[in-house]
C-alpha cells in the first residue's frame, strides 16, 4: 500500500489535485494507493496533537501511515518552505512508525522553482526520521497552468509523473 499525503489542509488546493492525479497514475500502474488529505484532520487536531487517545487522529495514523511501506508527499510551497500543518502532522506520529519507509516528494508551486526549498527542507526532516527519500523529485512550476478543476491536465506533466512513479516503485 502507498499513501499519498496531500501536504496542506486548504480546501480545493492544487496539492489535492496533484495528489488525486498521483493516485490515478499509481492505480493505472497496478499499485494499491490512497490519499491522505490533511483537510481530513480532526477539527480539534491542534488541541489533541500529542494525545494518543484522539480516535480521529489515531484512525488517520492507523489507516494511512502504520502499515504502508511507501509514502508520496505532495508539498506546496508556503512562505519559502512546506506548510506548518504538515510539520505538525508529522511531529504527532510516533517516529518508530516511520523508520525505514521509502518516500518520494513532489513540489508544487505557482512560481518558477517548483517548490525546490520545501523539497530540500522536508528531505532533511525525513532523513532525520530514517526514511529513505527517492532522489528524483518532480518540481511542478506554474501549477495553475497544469491543472483543471480536479486533476493535472497537462500531458507532458502526466507522462513525467508516470515515468517518475515507475522508477519510484523500483527504488
Amino acid at each position: 500500500m502507498i499513501t499519498i499525503v496531500s501536504g496542506t489542509n486548504r480546501k480545493n488546493s492544487n496539492s489535492r489535485k496533484v495528489s488525486d492525479t498521483c493516485l490515478r497514475i499509481l492505480n493505472d500502474l497496478g499499485h494499491e494507493a490512497q490519499v491522505c488529505s490533511l483537510t481530513d484532520l480532526p477539527d480539534n487536531f491542534f488541541s489533541v496533537i500529542y494525545d494518543k487517545h484522539s480516535s480521529g487522529y489515531q484512525n488517520l495514523i492507523d489507516n494511512y501511515i502504520k502499515e504502508v511501506e511507501r509514502l508520496v508527499f505532495v508539498l506546496p510551497e508556503y512562505q519559502g518552505s512546506y506548510p506548518g500543518v504538515l510539520k505538525a502532522f508529522l511531529d504527532a506520529i510516533d517516529p518508530k512508525l516511520m523508520v525505514e519507509k521509502k518516500a518520494c516528494l513532489i513540489g508544487v508551486a505557482s512560481g518558477r522553482a517548483g517548490g525546490i526549498r520545501p523539497l530540500s527542507h522536508f528531505t532533511d526532516v525525513l532523513h532525520h526520521l530514517n526514511i529513505e527519500v527517492f532522489s528524483s523529485q518532480p518540481k511542478l512550476s506554474g501549477i495553475d497552468g497544469l491543472v483543471d478543476d480536479r486533476l493535472i491536465s497537462d500531458s507532458k506533466t502526466l507522462e513525467r509523473l508516470k515515468v517518475h512513479f515507475t522508477k519510484f516503485m523500483n527504488f
